[in-house]
């Protein structure tokens, strides 16, 4: 039997939280759910939740960076 996952809450911009039936959290985003991490506390998800954003806040800007660097030619 499989660890089951309790919904527990998400944050403004897309992270997903859950809580597996052993007691570990499982944490996701709305773009990337097949993507998962799971981690031993409410804090430490939270905290990866914040990586995952600042992460996708960096992908955004570079791909901006790549995009303006392209087109000033």
């Amino acid at each position: 039997m499989g660890n089951e996952l309790s919904y527990v809450g998400e944050t403004g911009n897309g992270c997903l939280i859950y809580r597996e039936t052993s007691g570990r959290y499982v944490v996701s985003h709305e773009q990337q759910p097949q993507q998962r991490r799971r981690v031993a506390t409410l804090a430490s998800a939270y905290a990866t939740c914040h990586g995952l954003e600042m992460g996708q806040a960096l992908d955004r800007a570079n791909q901006t960076m790549v995009v303006r660097a392209s087109s000033a030619g």
